[in-house]
């Protein structure tokens, strides 16, 4: 079969239009047609229910999309292991800019960049809310997506606790109003935080709000305020609040890689896992560490336990 066919198949369903699948195709629309026409003749099967205006796929049609994807997918991994000189062009990669994030992440585009010198790579930092906007516009081709609350289907590459930071010597305040130091705009951090102190009735001021996690982390070593991050992100100078003190507990965060399109190139794909590369193993170790923690506190719960019955 000619692969070009699902190509076109899977273009059309993810625009379901004729016009935008041959404007993304770079071919004419009655090219477009021509293509389905010819794979439902092959299947034996319509895939489209087609009016004026529009084209939805029938029931056989998203049945096909899954084993089109599947079958590109094989192909261009193929093609990548027997011809690397066809991974071309040039993408542009959203990153969260916490910092302990896009410290490996820029080390493992730093080495796909080494490796494969025909692809050009221009990297973005930001909100993960202006990343999303950048996908949906079609101005990046693919991005690392923080999701708080914590989502949990199969692309979900790593997951990671919210925590809130405080200064060493940070007291609760006497009045009960929580001080808060922000990032501006639609942050995730921001959105946790607000959103557990709300749901259990705990009165808040913000204290300062800043464009990056820099002031913020700067606000609360000074005694400030409080603020929300991810564990991996606690730096010197602040600490993790106790679980079950004063302030509330918070929801889980997840990372995944989505791509403007529902057919990324050869390129975009192996950029994608290239990253997700390093976040699995960010959530192994993660893994890792919670596992050692719980280790050591059953340890110290069964040592506590001995000296008490043996009387000392």
């Amino acid at each position: 079969m000619d692969t070009s066919l699902l190509k076109c198949f899977l273009t059309l369903a993810d625009t379901q239009s004729f016009s935008e699948a041959a404007e993304r195709l770079n071919i004419t629309q009655s090219t477009v047609s021509h293509k389905i026409a010819r794979l439902e003749t092959l299947l034996g099967k319509q895939l489209f229910e087609r009016t004026t205006r529009s084209c939805m796929l029938t029931s056989d049609g998203r049945e096909l999309v899954e084993h089109a994807t599947r079958v590109i997918r094989s192909i261009e991994e193929m093609e990548q292991s027997f011809k690397p000189d066809l991974l071309t062009g040039t993408l542009v990669v959203g990153v969260p800019d916490d910092h302990y994030l896009f410290v490996p992440l820029t080390e493992a585009l730093k080495n796909f960049m080494l490796e494969k010198p025909r692809v050009g790579v221009e990297i973005r930092g930001g909100l993960s809310s202006d990343l999303m906007r950048d996908l949906r516009q079609r101005n990046i081709d693919l991005a690392v997506i923080r999701d708080v609350p914590a989502t949990q289907d199969s692309d979900v590459l790593c997951i990671e606790k919210l925590v809130w930071i405080t200064a060493p010597n940070w007291v609760p305040p006497n009045d009960g109003v929580v001080p808060l130091a922000l990032v501006r705009g639609p942050c995730a951090y921001r959105g946790a935080a607000l959103a557990a102190l709300e749901q259990n009735g705990m009165p808040w001021k913000c204290i300062v709000t800043c464009t990056s996690l820099q002031g913020v982390f700067a606000v609360v070593r000074a005694g400030l305020a409080v603020a929300v991050v991810t564990e991996g992100d606690i730096g010197s100078g602040v600490q993790s609040a106790p679980a079950g003190g004063f302030l509330p507990p918070l929801p889980g965060s997840s990372l995944t890689i989505r791509y403007a399109d529902k057919q990324p190139t050869l390129a975009a794909r192996a950029l994608a896992r290239t990253m997700a590369d390093v976040l699995t193993e960010m959530r192994r170790e993660s893994l890792e560490r919670d596992a050692f923690r719980r280790n050591r506190k059953g340890d110290s719960f069964f040592c506590a336990n001995q000296i008490h019955h043996s009387g000392r």
